[in-house]
């Protein structure tokens, strides 16, 4: 055998070590691409938790907000810190923290919003121990919430017994529920397996762990859909109690444009500044009220009786004006127009009428049409409806929001203790939300008069009917009308972002807007 030369014997080595050196290159290279990516995908980890930790603080910040007794009084910049001493609150994985702002509209709305900015850190050591002096990730949650009014309810009581004559009110297979639907009680519903339409065509929940079913209760996805809509799925158990408000004082401050200063004599009061309108319309006294419509420019008419005088209030949209006349003396035009509270502190004995429609142009409202009467809950004073309260234009839901018929359909709440039907005609038409009671109250409800004594038709509401208990409006037999009337409640879904002005608020936040960053 031929052995090498030492030549080739070298050359060859300086491969091998070139090829070593070359070899070791690359597992360094292979080390470092492989730690770099175990880096990477720790930090797109990281990242997530980051996230979710500033998911966590904006939560905990919203449920801060809930907590509070009234809406925080913040102006320009200032923050409201939680945790308030600016700590953090730490983890699993990582530390969040929050900051409430107002929104700019805060000082001119109702319905208050706050801006939530929450931010997550996690650290970048997969120790499962967070260490603020590790290297760390940083991620943030914009989020904007709202105050969450009682108008977004179809129908909501705090007692299912009856305010009248104290016994429990079942729904039957007539009655006809669109829209959200809440009690804190427990729901009392009578089915057989011959209805054919449901009952509720809208979500249904209840802070009570079930709901009492006669003469059977539904075992199959054929039986709830005879119930509800969505089946079961519709069905929500155990949810909070949400409290109703406790008085009107809020409505009271904002008909008068302010807390404080009340008048101490019977009337109808324009609150004014020189000759433009600064607030809403304030009753002292019992009354009645009429809408209608201005004869020739269909602008809104409301007639204030007390005793022999009627006090007549037109509002022009168009132009912006108010007229105001007591009795037959004459016209003063005021500039502005009314927030639209009318407060009473008495009975409304009567109301009844007709709401004018918005004024708006294109595919925009340029300005509503919409009020909110109400009474002194605090002292027992109700509302007494004599015959239909509608829109001029009634709104469409299966139709968009910039449909004619939604764009000039007027919006209108009432808020007393109890909000009474009587005298009404058979066929009867509700439009708008109507709150009877609040958290304290013993019976505050909505109902016919002649609820066991008078057979009427149909009672349609278009809108929401919330009350601290149920009130009747009808008696049934084995599924068939007795007395009264039977229910169509239909939802008004403008009333979840435009409620009526000043209308009361269920101490929740909705969600308006969400952004990470």
């Amino acid at each position: 055998m031929r052995k090498l030369s030492y030549t080739r014997r070298g050359i060859i080595l300086i491969f091998s070590l070139v090829a070593l050196v070359v070899l070791i290159i690359l597992c360094l290279v292979t080390l470092r691409a492989g730690t770099q990516s175990l880096f990477d995908a720790t930090r797109k980890q990281r990242s997530v938790i980051a996230a979710n930790l500033a998911e966590a603080g904006a939560d905990i910040a919203e449920a801060y907000l809930r907590s509070l007794s009234s809406p925080p009084s913040l102006t320009g910049d200032e923050v409201l810190l939680y945790p308030a001493n600016g700590d953090a609150i730490v983890l699993a994985g990582g530390e969040c923290w929050a900051e409430i702002s107002a929104h700019p509209d805060n000082a001119t709305s109702w319905r208050k919003r706050y801006v939530i900015r929450a931010w997550g850190e996690a650290d970048l050591t997969p120790d499962g121990v967070y260490d603020a002096t590790e290297r760390t990730v940083l991620r943030q949650v914009i989020m904007q919430v709202g105050q969450q009014s009682f108008a977004l309810y179809s129908y909501f009581t705090d007692s299912e017994t009856s305010a009248v004559a104290g016994e429990t009110i079942w729904f039957y297979g007539r009655d006809r529920i669109y829209g959200p639907a809440h009690s804190n009680d427990q729901f009392h519903i009578t089915w057989d397996t011959s209805a054919t339409n449901p009952i509720f065509y809208g979500t249904i929940s209840s802070a009570q762990s079930s709901a009492q079913w006669s003469p059977r209760t539904p075992a199959s996805g054929q039986d709830w859909r005879r119930i509800a809509d969505g089946g079961a799925s519709a069905f929500t158990f155990n949810v909070p109690e949400i409290a109703l408000p406790s008085s009107t004082d809020a409505q009271k401050a904002a008909a008068w444009g302010a807390s404080y200063g009340f008048p101490t004599s019977n009337g109808v009061y324009l609150p004014t500044v020189g000759s433009t309108v600064s607030a809403g319309i304030y009753v002292r006294g019992d009354c009645t009220v009429t809408f209608s419509l201005e004869s020739g420019t269909n602008n809104q008419v409301v007639a204030i009786t007390r005793g022999s005088t009627t006090t007549t209030i037109t509002t022009d949209l168009v132009n912006q004006r108010t007229k105001y006349k007591v009795g037959s003396g004459t016209t003063t035009t005021y500039m502005g127009l009314p927030n639209g509270v009318i407060y009473c502190t008495g009975h409304i004995t009567a109301m009844s009428g007709t709401l004018a429609d918005n004024y708006y142009s294109g595919s925009a409202i340029i300005r509503r049409n919409a009020w909110t009467v109400a009474t002194d809950v605090l002292t027992e004073k109700n509302i007494t409806i004599t015959n239909n309260l509608s829109y001029r234009t009634p709104p469409d839901s299966t139709r968009p929001p910039t449909h004619s018929s939604n764009l000039r359909a007027a919006t209108f709440g009432a808020v007393a203790e109890s909000i009474i039907l009587s005298g009404t005609p058979s066929d009867m038409t509700l439009n708008g939300v109507f709150l009877a009671g609040a958290h304290n109250s013993a019976n505050g409800s909505l109902y016919y008069a002649g609820w066991n004594t008078t057979k009427r038709s149909d009672l349609h509401v278009l809108g929401g009917i919330i009350q601290k208990k149920r009130g009747p409006v009808g008696t049934f037999r084995d599924n068939t009308l007795q007395t009264g009337y039977n229910k169509d409640y239909r939802y008004d879904p403008r009333m979840m972002n435009d409620p009526p002005p000043y209308f009361p608020t269920t101490g929740q936040y909705d969600v308006v807007s969400w952004q990470y960053k």
